[in-house]
């Protein structure tokens, strides 16, 4: 997928999930929709990060 923010053009990589289709969930403008969970877990990488704030160094765990 191509986006642009401020001018400048990125790629999106793709990100198929498997997913299942579970119970209902609730209601939406009259429309039933349902729950979907993962079929695999997918954890997002623990990594810190160096951050500068209006001039204020701080790391993000």
């Amino acid at each position: 997928m191509r986006l642009q923010f401020r001018g400048k053009t990125y790629e999106r990589p793709n990100l198929d999930m498997d997913v299942s289709e579970g119970e209902v969930g609730g209601i939406y403008r009259g429309t039933a929709w349902k729950v979907h969970y993962l079929k695999e877990q997918h954890h997002r990488n623990q990594i810190k990060s160096d951050l500068t704030y209006r001039g204020i160094h701080y790391i993000k765990d």
